[in-house]
Parts: C-alpha cells; sequence; structure tokens
C-alpha cells in the first residue's frame, strides 16, 4: 500500500470524519483491482455491509473503535493516519512490565536492556514514571484533563511508562486501553516500590497526589531525576512546584523555557473553565514533548 495514498488531502478528510464509506470508495477508486469482496474479507465485514457502505444505504460514519481497528488493520494504514482516525499506532509504548527484581540490581545498563515495547520489540525511546493520585486537595478537574493529554502524549512519542499499581498513572494506561485500544496493549502490569517507579525513568511527572507521591518525589530527587509537576493539580504536585522554585537540586538542570512553562501551569483560576484547563494541561503535555524531542534529538 503506498504512503502517497494516505496523504491525500480527500483520504485524510475521510479518516478525520472516520466516514468509513468515502474511504472505501476511494480506496476501490484508487486501486481497481480490489473487490467489494476482498475488501470485505480485508476488513473483517459482510460484503453486504461494504456494498451498504459503498452506495449510500447505510450511514458512512463509524465510531465504534472495534469497527475502525480491524479496518486500519485490514487496510494496513500507517500510524500517522491512524492517528487521524482517533486509533493508537499500531505499535504504541504504553506501559512497563518487569519483574521488580530486575530494576533493584542497581545499574543503568539493566535498565536499558528492559526497555520494551508492549508488542516484545525492543525500543530505544525515553521512560518516564507517572506518579500522583486524587487524594484530599487535589484538583479533579485538572487530573481529569491532565489524563487526556499524557495519554496522547504517551502514544504520539511513544513513551515508555512507569507506573505504581494505582494512582494516575494506571489511569493514564486505562484511558488508552479503553479510549484508543492499541492492538499491541493486551495488559498494564504495575510496579510495585516508590524506588522502582522512578528508578530508570529520564523524568518523573507529578500529577496531584499525597504523601506518597511527596515520597517518590524526594527519591528522585535524591537520584538527580528531571521532575516536572503540574502544580494547578495541587496535592504534592503544587508543593513540588513550589519546592523547586527554592530549590536549585530540583531546577536547576531546567531550561528557562521551561520554568516559564511550569509557573504558567501552576496555578487553577477560581474562574477557569474547562476549554481553558484542556488547554493548560495540553500546554503541559507541549513542554513534555519539547524536551523528550530535544533528547532524542528530534529537530522538526
Amino acid at each position: 500500500m503506498p504512503r502517497s495514498f494516505w496523504r491525500k488531502s480527500e483520504v485524510q478528510v475521510a479518516l478525520a470524519r472516520r466516514d468509513v464509506a468515502e474511504l472505501f470508495r476511494r480506496y476501490l477508486t484508487d486501486f481497481s483491482d480490489c473487490t467489494q469482496t476482498q475488501l470485505a474479507l480485508l476488513t473483517e465485514h459482510d460484503r453486504s455491509d461494504v456494498s451498504n457502505w459503498i452506495r449510500g444505504t447505510r450511514h458512512g460514519q463509524v465510531s465504534d473503535i472495534n469497527v475502525l481497528t480491524r479496518i486500519a488493520e485490514g487496510l494496513q494504514v500507517p500510524d500517522d493516519a491512524r492517528m487521524l482516525m482517533g486509533l493508537a499506532p499500531a505499535d504504541t509504548l504504553v506501559s512497563s512490565i518487569r519483574d521488580e527484581r530486575e530494576l533493584t540490581k542497581g545499574t543503568a545498563s539493566v535498565a536499558e536492556s528492559n526497555r520494551t515495547r508492549v508488542d516484545g520489540s525492543d525500543a530505544a525511546s525515553t521512560r518516564i514514571a507517572i506518579c500522583g493520585s486524587r487524594s484530599t486537595g487535589t484538583e479533579s478537574r485538572v487530573i481529569d484533563a491532565a489524563v487526556r493529554s499524557m495519554a496522547r502524549l504517551v502514544m504520539v512519542r511513544r513513551l515508555l511508562v512507569n507506573h505504581g499499581p494505582i494512582g494516575v498513572g494506571i489511569e493514564v494506561i486505562t484511558h488508552i486501553a479503553d479510549h484508543y485500544q492499541p492492538p499491541g496493549l493486551r495488559g498494564a502490569v504495575a510496579i510495585f516500590g516508590r524506588r522502582n517507579v522512578v528508578f530508570d525513568a529520564e523524568y518523573v511527572v507529578i500529577i496531584g497526589g499525597g504523601s506518597g507521591t511527596q515520597a517518590e518525589a524526594d527519591i528522585a530527587a535524591s537520584m538527580g531525576k528531571r521532575i516536572l509537576p503540574l502544580g494547578a493539580s495541587g496535592g504534592s504536585a503544587e508543593a513540588i512546584y513550589h519546592q523547586a522554585l527554592h530549590a536549585p537540586a530540583l531546577s536547576d538542570w531546567m531550561p528557562m523555557s521551561t520554568r516559564e512553562r511550569l509557573h504558567k501551569c501552576s496555578t487553577l483560576h477560581t474562574d477557569a473553565g474547562q476549554t481553558a484547563i484542556q488547554r493548560m494541561t495540553d500546554d503541559f503535555v507541549y513542554m513534555i514533548d519539547d524536551l523528550v524531542g530535544t533528547d532524542e534529538g528530534d529537530h522538526s
């Protein structure tokens, strides 16, 4: 399947609208040797369904993730086109699945060797730890928005994620599983032990949280980890943000642009609506994306 097909403006509009009928019509027009029967077999549909879509007797727009996933896999839709449909890339990195004993050997090389995608293939990608919870004093609306924003970042940037058995980290993974259903995701295995959660992470993202999250941040700081607190989410994240203002060990590594962007995400205004909150958490995630891109040599 030539990638040029998926770059056509009409095809991209159909993908963005999840207009299966228009997508199938374009496909059959461009690939005249493919029949409706073959298209039905490729996408695991009845031929009558495909025919009704193409003739317009069945509503063309589809919202069922399972249907969209079968179509994407059958037509070997590339990752950028899958994202237009609201689907995860085919080989998304979504979780850290390792034996805890491997984390306690104390060498970075051991941690490096255990970097894996959920489909089992090797991956040299940035690993982050997502720490935090909905403890007393946190802002639920900000955490809700942050979960959505972080889920998109994990998919698009294909990050490796460390998380504990409860809290915001597992919420991010669950959001990916529920809303995008990446084909490589079979389960998420949490990491037990606060040191183990942050041990091999390049960045430690703090969202909300209580005393346990503060302990994880303290451990991460003692190990020289780069900590990024979403202050507006309240709880430990807010406290850690203010600590970073006065603790060189927490902030010396940060470029000035990162400090400025963290500041903009540090306070939730009392009159903030949902749109403003989502924009703020998106800005927080864009900041992380820029940092990771710099680390990985992404100059685009």
